[in-house]
C-alpha cells in the first residue's frame, strides 16, 4: 500500500486490465492538524476500512493510495485528484475517503475540506465542495462512490434529491457517481479517543459483516443511515450526485471470489437522472405456482385431517409465520448487538453491566445457531464481562481491603473513622473511605472534615464512572453535579475532542468602542468573556443563537498600560476560541 502520494507511473505499470476494471481507493484521514484542534479517529478509521476492503473484497493493495496526517497537505491532496484523472480508465471504479475537519461558509454556501496545514479560518487555504466535485466530473470512471466523514459533509449534495434508489445486480452495468456523508449541515462527532467515529464504526461494521457476495452502495447507504440516526447525534445522507456524470447505476462492492457482472459497455446512454431506474418487473409466475402448491397442500390437510385438527395446524402456522416476520436472523443479530454494545457503554451500574452481558450473548447465541458472524458479539461480549468484573470488584473493595479483625473501629470514635477514611482516600480507594465517612457522620452529622472527604469521594468515584464510559452523556453529567469539580476542565476537553469543528468568530470595533461579535461556526449557546489587560475588568455575556452580539467598550478607560482587550468565546460543546485586539482612543 502507498504510503508516500502516488507513484502513477509505477502504477500504470502494475495495471491488470480485466473486462471489469480496477477498484481504486484513495484514503485522506487527519488526526494532527497544525492550526485545528486535534482529532483522535481519523486515521484509525481509515486503516480498519483500507484492511476490510484489502482483505474481504475486491480491492488489491498495490491500488490503494494514502494520504494521512502530515502527508495530507493542500498540494498533495489536490495533486492525487490531477493523477486519478490521468489514471483511472473507464471500467475503472474509484472510492474516495476523507476523514478529517470540515468547514461551511454560508455566505456563499460552499463546504471545504480542511487540510493539515491549512491556518484557521483561512478558507482560500481550504479545498472547496465545488473544486472537488470538478475533479469528480473530469475522473471517468465507471463508477466512483465518496465517502466524506467530516462535518458540514452534506453540502457536497445539490439542491434536489434523486429520490429512493433502486437495488437490483443489473445497475452494476450503468455508470454512478454516489456520495455518503457523516451528516448533512451540521456538526459530527470524532467518537471517544482509541475507538471509531459512530459513523465510520457502522461503515465498517456493515462491510465487514455482509453476509453476502456482494453489497450495493444503496444498501450500505440504508444500512448506515439507519444505524447512525439511532445512535448519534447526526444525520448521514448517501444518494448520487448531480452533474458529474452519474447515470442511474450503483457500485457494488464484491467479496474475494465473487464473479463482478460482465458489463455490458463502458459507458450506458443517458439516461433521466432525476431519478434511478425503475426496479425490473416482478416475475409473477412463480409467485402464481407457489399460490396453486399452496392451495393443493391446503387440499390435502383438509381431506386426511378432521376441521379441528386442520384449525389447530393453520393457527400454528399463522403463529410461526407471525413470529418470523419482524426480523431476519441477520437483522436480529444486529439488532441484539447494538443494543447490548450500547447499554454497555452507558452502564453505571453491575446491573446494568449484567444485562448487557445478557443481551451480548443473546447474540453470540443467535449467531451460532444461525450461522451468522460471531466475532463482534465474541470481542463484545469479553470487553463487556471484563467490565462486570471491574463492577463486582468496586463493589466489594472494602471488604478486600480490611486488614484481619474488626472492619471498622468502635462506633463511638469519630476521630479514628475519620482518620481511617482520609487514609483510605489517599490510597486511592474511594469507595471503602466513603463507606467508612458515612459511618462517621452517623456519630457526628456535623462533621465538617468528614462530610468534607465523602464528597471528595464521590466525586472521584463518579468521574472514574465517566472516564469508563467516555460518552458525552456521563461528561456533562459530572459537570452538572461538580460544575467546579476536580475534573471540570477534563470533561469539558474530552466533549470538545468529540466534535469535529472548530469554533469560528469574527470581531468589528466601531469608532465608539462598540464591539460587534459575528458568530461563526459553533454550538449555541455562547459564553463570551472580554478581559481589558490593563485592569483585568471583564464583561461577560451569554448569548442564546448565533445573533451578532454587540456591546460596549466604553468602560474600559484607564491610563495604564497598553488598552488592549481579550475576547475568549465558548460554545456549549466547550469548543473555545480566543482574540486580542486594541481599543480605540
Amino acid at each position: 500500500m502507498a504510503n508516500k502520494g502516488i507513484d502513477i507511473g509505477e502504477v500504470e505499470r502494475e495495471r491488470a486490465e480485466g473486462p471489469n476494471g480496477v477498484n481504486y481507493l484513495l484514503a485522506i484521514a487527519i488526526d494532527e492538524y497544525q492550526h485545528c484542534p486535534l482529532l483522535y479517529n481519523c486515521v484509525q478509521d481509515a486503516r480498519r476500512l483500507i484492511d476490510v476492503l484489502s482483505t474481504q473484497y475486491q480491492f488489491e493493495k498495490q491500488h490503494i493510495f494514502t494520504l494521512f496526517n502530515e502527508q495530507a497537505t493542500e498540494h498533495a491532496i489536490i495533486d492525487s485528484f490531477k493523477k486519478m484523472v490521468g489514471l483511472i480508465q473507464p471500467q475503472d471504479n474509484l472510492l474516495i475517503l476523507f476523514s478529517g475537519h470540515g468547514e461551511y461558509e454560508e455566505a456563499i454556501d460552499e463546504g471545504y475540506w480542511i487540510p493539515v496545514d491549512a491556518p484557521l479560518g483561512y478558507t482560500n487555504e481550504y479545498i472547496a465542495n465545488s473544486r472537488i466535485v470538478k475533479y469528480i466530473k473530469a475522473i471517468h470512471s465507471h463508477h466512483t462512490f465518496l465517502i466524506v466523514d467530516s462535518c458540514f459533509s452534506g453540502s457536497l449534495f445539490s439542491t434536489r434529491s434523486l429520490g429512493q434508489h433502486a437495488d437490483t445486480s443489473r445497475l452494476d452495468q450503468i455508470p454512478s457517481r454516489w456520495l455518503l456523508t457523516a451528516g448533512r449541515n451540521e456538526l459530527v462527532s470524532d467518537g471517544k479517543p482509541g475507538s471509531h467515529s459512530p459513523f465510520a464504526d457502522n461503515v465498517i461494521y456493515f462491510l465487514e459483516n455482509n453476509p453476502e457476495p456482494s453489497l450495493s452502495v444503496a444498501s450500505l447507504i440504508d444500512k448506515v443511515v439507519n444505524a447512525v440516526i439511532h445512535n448519534a447525534r447526526q444525520t448521514p445522507r448517501g444518494e448520487p450526485l448531480q452533474d458529474v456524470g452519474h447515470r442511474g447505476g450503483q457500485f457494488y462492492f464484491y467479496r474475494k471470489g465473487a464473479v463482478p457482472n460482465q458489463k455490458a459497455a463502458v459507458s450506458a446512454p443517458a439516461e433521466n437522472t432525476s431519478a434511478p431506474p425503475p426496479s425490473p418487473r416482478p416475475n409473477y409466475k412463480k409467485y402464481i405456482l407457489a399460490a396453486i402448491a399452496a392451495l393443493v397442500v391446503t387440499a390435502m390437510m383438509v381431506w386426511f385431517a378432521n376441521r379441528q385438527e386442520a384449525r389447530a395446524q393453520v393457527a400454528k402456522m399463522e403463529q410461526a409465520s407471525n413470529r418470523q416476520l419482524p426480523l431476519s436472523p441477520q437483522l436480529r443479530y444486529d439488532s441484539l448487538l447494538t443494543t447490548g454494545i450500547e447499554l454497555a457503554k452507558l452502564a453505571l451500574t453491575q446491573e446494568q453491566y449484567q444485562e448487557a452481558c445478557n443481551l451480548l450473548d443473546q447474540a453470540l447465541q443467535w449467531a451460532e445457531s444461525n450461522g451468522l458472524d460471531s466475532e463482534r458479539a465474541e470481542r463484545g461480549l469479553r470487553e463487556c464481562r471484563k467490565m462486570l468484573t471491574e463492577a463486582q470488584a468496586e463493589k466489594t473493595d472494602q471488604t478486600q481491603e480490611q486488614p484481619p479483625g474488626p472492619k471498622l473501629p468502635p462506633a463511638d470514635d469519630y476521630t479514628t473513622l475519620l482518620t481511617r477514611g482520609k487514609s483510605l482516600f489517599q490510597e486511592g480507594k474511594f469507595s471503602a473511605a466513603g463507606q467508612v465517612l458515612e459511618e462517621a457522620l452517623k456519630i457526628n452529622p456535623n462533621g465538617r472534615e468528614a462530610r468534607a472527604y465523602l464528597q471528595k469521594c464521590r466525586e472521584e468515584l463518579d468521574w472514574e464512572k465517566a472516564e469508563r464510559s467516555a460518552v458525552e452523556e456521563a461528561y456533562r453529567s459530572y459537570l452538572k453535579n461538580y460544575p467546579n469539580g476536580t475534573y471540570a476542565e477534563d470533561a469539558k476537553r474530552r466533549i470538545a475532542a468529540l466534535y469535529r469543528y472548530e469554533l469560528y468568530f469574527t470581531t468589528a470595533l466601531k469608532t465608539d468602542n462598540q464591539l460587534t461579535i459575528n458568530f461563526g461556526k459553533g454550538k449555541p449557546p455562547f459564553d463570551v468573556t472580554i478581559t481589558y489587560l490593563a485592569t483585568g475588568a471583564q464583561i461577560r455575556k451569554t448569548v442564546p443563537d448565533t445573533r451578532p452580539l454587540e456591546v460596549s467598550l466604553s468602560q474600559f478607560n484607564s491610563d495604564a498600560g497598553k488598552h488592549m482587550v481579550e475576547i475568549i468565546v465558548r460554545d456549549h460543546n466547550f469548543k473555545a476560541k480566543g482574540q486580542k485586539m486594541p481599543l480605540l482612543k
